[in-house]
């Protein structure tokens, strides 16, 4: 009798496994974050190119507190990995575009970021994200390694909101969106 009951545990967990929600590669998502001395406003959109392949692109408007305020553009690609039906691998290069508005006029700078992560649900409709990344663009910062981490509630499985922190990427400081998954 103990058999069977571990055999049916054991065929009831992987049919659950099996069925677990991938992670969604197609979204567009918008929110409010820090960057050193500013603020930053952006919205983004991922879609899928086929199963693992994927292309990306933000717009982040960036407003400092010493007068100084612009844009950055970036878009690339990305490929992910299952590592289990509970967390994805990935990883990202992308064209990073900067434009400001200085005292003394224009400042504008063409770089790139590439970064590598991880996604995980350890639990239903917590998702948690944590990344590296290497940045070259010298407005953002010169040549730096940058960290993110984010933990990411599903109000429902299109519709999900998170909060995080960014060390030296795109946002220096803490971070907030909403993310709507396409499919």
């Amino acid at each position: 009798m103990f058999r069977r009951l571990v055999l049916a545990g054991a065929i009831a967990l992987a049919a659950g496994a099996a069925n677990a929600a991938p992670f969604s590669y197609d979204y567009v998502e918008g929110g409010y974050g820090e960057v050193d001395s500013g603020d930053s406003l952006f919205v983004g959109a991922s879609k899928s190119l086929d199963k693992n392949l994927f292309v990306l692109g933000n717009v982040y408007a960036v407003d400092f507190d010493h007068g100084v305020n612009g844009v950055y553009l970036e878009g690339g690609l990305g490929y992910h990995v299952p590592l289990s039906a509970q967390a994805d691998f990935f990883t990202t290069a992308q064209l990073l575009y900067s434009k400001f508005d200085v005292p003394h006029g224009n400042d504008d700078d063409l770089g790139a970021i590439a970064r590598v992560g991880v996604r995980l649900t350890p639990v239903a409709k917590l998702e948690l994200e944590g990344s590296v990344a290497l940045s070259s663009n010298d407005f953002l910062v010169n040549d730096g390694l940058g960290l993110s981490a984010s933990a990411r509630y599903h109000i429902d499985p299109r519709l999900s909101a998170a909060i995080g922190y960014s060390s030296n990427t795109e946002l220096d400081g803490a971070f907030i969106n909403m993310r709507y998954a396409l499919k």
